[in-house]
């Protein structure tokens, strides 16, 4: 037994030896503290670096830093047997480190005092530089609970409070806070004041940070002043500025208990002082009285009366039974407050009596009677233009042991719901509903379609869902002229669309009224998981375009009773479209459109066929008269950019082969009739021959460069060549250019062109030549050269009439040129002065 004892005690002394080693030397400190710098990291976030750390068995010395902001020193003397010490401390938030981050600072923010005691009594004191005060502390902890504190914070700066929280100059002002409790009984007994004065906010800021538009004069006052005896804290305070004032006159806080009483008075003298926050002008004024009990952060009792909303609003909870009343409210005031402006006019009454606050068991009713929706507000705040609009809404709920059931009817003159009725379960969000709706007269939505329209809309549905997921469905709606059916058991989904009208349609949907005709649909669909699409759709769709609607959108002259027809079939299989389909117009005919649509990833696959009988059908598009016709092909995808190949054998007697990608068109069309191709896009048709056109383009800035290389070629008769025959006595049709080469530099409209053409005894060049692709103007100055004739000059006006002006010294030159006239030569002055006077006449009849 003794050796039992013995080894007991070594067992001991080894283990306080160990403890000893780990707690109390610099080994043991140096590997507590890297512990405790991960603990803290992991648990906070907070970067800390101790850098000092120094535990004895009577001492400590504590050096740490916090994310390079905050210092703190701990030294002092410790009796661990007792759980005392005897400790000073200095806490420094370094201004510069602040700065750094965007925080404004002024000063250092440093506070140090003494803590002494043991863990469960001690004092604490305190003083230091914060926020522009200075601070005193004065405080003890007894088991673990604040009895006495003293505390003096005086003019203690708002703007640096927030500029701690990076909100510089949101706010001005000061805050106050003196406390003065001492420990009576070892209970606190005492007061704390709190004063607020706020002289400046930056409403534009505010604006910035939290999207609130605050009225003017939104500077608060606020005084707080709270009496403490033992474990009751009595409250008084005041909130004011501008525009409200909120008081208590008698709030209680039990620290024992943690409950808390308080009334409340909260008035608005002026409504039409928070036009800014509701965006809409109210009248009169608003006042909330009332008192509410709170025991462990719970609401347990309320009394509220609400007076200057039209009517009265009441709310109460005792004993568990929460009783709430609106009779004739003013809806429209109530919506503006909420910052919803004032939506809709009219009177709500509602009646609530629920037992607990989790509305497990309820009985609720509302109406809302001669109610009339402000058309122009919302199609100010919502874009959404209705014609003058009344409607009364009639609704019901019960629920017990949290399944509601619920009952709705909406009248108005536009839609009304004859039957909305069903039950909801809140535990496992089960839904059962039951709809039957109706549009009486859809001539009310002809402004919004912007032609007349006529007949009615009924809408019968049941659903049966529990979560988000359809169980039942089943739906059938007489609109449109037509007949919509569907039905689903949640795995599987059939549509059945028959002789829609889709302008109709298009109306109902608040969509523009693109086009007029039938659509005849079918759709079976395996699965509803929009994840996992799998099934098959047919649509055809035949009518004609609106052309004013297309002509708005397009700004253009948009041609009347274009058709078309529309065939599509769709396969669908893991989420992606396979479509086959077939487009017939007026204007053209898409005789070929096939590929995939991924629609999860948002990716198009497709080719197609594009058949253009008769280009004058497309002028309008251009604003000109366009001639010929082609045939094109290619693909179209999309995966987060368009791309697009386009190709054509029959362009202007030529090939095209062009190509999007990144939004820059490049465009080859070779070998094709200049003198076609004139015709076609209706420019000036002034040669006859074959050329090579590359562009590129890019459509984001407009900007691009065309390149034109001519065969060999002639110019045809035109004014121009007429002029320089009578001139020059030579014909150009008749020269053969063997090179001819163009460059544009596209700027938008504007349009920068070089020309070099030449031939065995002409030339025609244009340098840094100007032309609007959008008026037509030209400015095209110019040399031409033709045997002995050489002169200058600038083709201007515009495409559709040119007109020319030549240098009349280069033309006395050429002509004089061609008779053999020598200015040199004294013996012929008559003959020189006979010759200029005849070209001058000459120049006069011809331009």
């Amino acid at each position: 037994m003794k050796k039992f004892f013995y080894a007991v005690f070594i067992l001991i002394a080894v283990f306080i030896m160990v403890l000893y080693g780990i707690l109390f030397t610099s080994f043991g400190n140096s590997f507590v503290a890297n512990i405790a710098q991960s603990k803290i990291k992991e648990s906070s976030g907070l970067d800390v670096n101790i850098t000092r750390f120094d535990l004895r068995f009577s001492s400590i010395n504590l050096q740490l830093n916090l994310e390079n902001m905050v210092n703190l020193d701990l030294y002092g003397k410790l009796n661990l047997f007792k759980l005392g010490f005897d400790l000073n401390y200095a806490i420094k938030f370094d201004k510069s480190y602040a700065q750094n981050l965007g925080l404004n600072l002024k000063e250092n923010l440093v506070f140090g005092g003494k803590i002494q005691g043991k863990a469960s009594d001690f004092i604490a004191d305190g003083k230091g530089y914060l926020f522009g005060s200075d601070v005193l502390l004065d405080t003890r902890i007894y088991d673990y609970s604040p009895i006495a504190l003293n505390l003096s914070a005086q003019s203690m700066q708002i703007s640096e409070l927030l500029g701690l929280l990076g909100k510089t100059n949101l706010a001005k002002g000061t805050l106050d806070i003196a406390s003065k409790i001492t420990a009576k009984d070892l209970k606190p007994d005492g007061n704390i004041i709190i004063k607020l004065d706020n002289t400046y906010i930056n409403y534009e800021k505010f604006k910035k940070e939290f999207g609130i538009d605050l009225p003017e004069n939104s500077n608060l006052k606020a005084q707080i002043l709270a009496n403490i005896k033992e474990d009751k804290v009595y409250i008084v305070s005041k909130i004011y500025n501008g525009y409200l004032n909120l008081q208590t006159q008698k709030t209680l806080y039990n620290l024992s208990n943690n409950t808390l009483f308080t009334d409340f008075d909260l008035k608005i003298p002026s409504l039409a002082k928070l036009e800014k926050l509701t965006k809409t002008k109210l009248n009169g004024d608003l006042q909330t009285i009332g008192d509410l009990s709170l025991a462990n952060n719970a609401l347990q009792a309320l009394n509220a009366n609400i007076i200057g909303l039209g009517g009265e609003i009441k709310a109460s909870l005792k004993n568990n039974q929460l009783l709430a009343q609106i009779d004739s409210a003013d809806l429209g005031k109530i919506l503006a407050i909420a910052g919803y402006g004032s939506l809709i006019n009219g009177n709500l009454n509602a009646n609530l009596s629920s037992t607990g606050l989790d509305f497990a068991n309820f009985n609720a009713e509302a109406k809302i009677d001669n109610a009339k929706i402000n058309t122009q507000e919302l199609k100010k705040n919502a874009h959404i233009e209705l014609p003058s609009t009344t409607f009364s809404f009639d609704a019901k709920a019960l629920a017990k042991n949290n399944n509601i059931t619920y009952n709705a009817i909406l009248a108005s003159n536009l839609l009304n719901i004859k039957k909305l009725s069903g039950n909801y379960n809140l535990k496992n969000g089960e839904l059962n509903t039951d709809l039957n709706s109706f549009i009486d007269d859809l001539s009310q939505f002809s402004a919004i379609a912007g032609q007349k329209l006529q007949g009615n809309v009924q809408l019968n549905a049941k659903a049966h869902i529990i979560g988000s997921k359809i169980q039942n469905l089943s739906a059938d709606a007489n609109i449109a002229d037509g007949i919509i059916k569907a039905s689903s058991d949640g795995e599987k989904l059939d549509l059945n669309i028959n002789k829609l009208d889709l302008s109709k349609i298009l109306v109902i949907a608040g969509m523009p009224n693109y086009a007029s005709g039938d659509i005849n649909a079918k759709a079976h669909l395996d699965s509803v998981d929009l994840k996992n699409l799998n099934g098959n759709i047919n649509l055809n769709a035949k009518g004609i375009l609106n052309s004013v609607v297309l002509g708005k959108i397009l700004n253009k002259k948009f041609p009347s009773n274009i058709n078309y027809d529309l065939k599509s079939n769709v396969v669908l299989k893991n989420s992606i479209a396979e479509f086959d389909s077939v487009l017939n117009s007026t204007l053209a005919n898409l005789s070929h459109l096939k590929g995939s649509f991924d629609i999860n990833k948002i990716n198009l696959k497709s080719n197609f066929n594009l058949d253009v009988n008769d280009f004058s059908k497309l002028g309008f598009l251009l604003d000109r008269k366009l001639k010929g016709s082609a045939s094109f092909n290619g693909d179209i995808n999309y995966d987060k950019t368009l791309n697009f190949n386009i190709m054509s054998k029959n362009l202007f007697n030529g090939t095209l082969n062009a190509i999007l990608k990144n939004n820059i068109i490049n465009a080859d069309l070779n070998n094709v009739d200049l003198d076609t191709l004139a015709q076609g896009i209706d420019i000036m048709d002034v040669y006859q021959g074959k050329a090579n056109v590359k562009a590129n383009y890019n459509i984001l800035n407009e900007q691009g460069e065309v390149n034109l290389d001519v065969k060999q070629g002639k110019l045809k008769p035109n004014s121009i060549t007429k002029a320089l025959k009578a001139l020059t006595l030579k014909d150009f049709t008749q020269e053969v250019f063997h090179t001819a080469n163009a460059k544009a530099l596209i700027n938008k409209e504007n349009i920068k062109l070089n020309l070099n053409m030449q031939a065995d005894n002409a030339s025609i060049v244009i340098n840094s030549g100007e032309l609007n692709s959008k008026s037509g103007s030209l400015n095209l100055p110019f040399s031409a050269k033709i045997d002995k004739a050489d002169f200058k000059g600038n083709i201007a006006g515009t495409t559709d009439n040119p007109k020319i002006k030549l240098d009349v010294g280069s033309v006395v030159d050429s002509v004089k040129n061609i008779l053999g006239v020598k200015n040199n030569d004294a013996k012929d002055t008559d003959k020189n002065k006979k010759v200029d006077k005849a070209i001058n006449k000459l120049l006069n009849k011809i331009f």
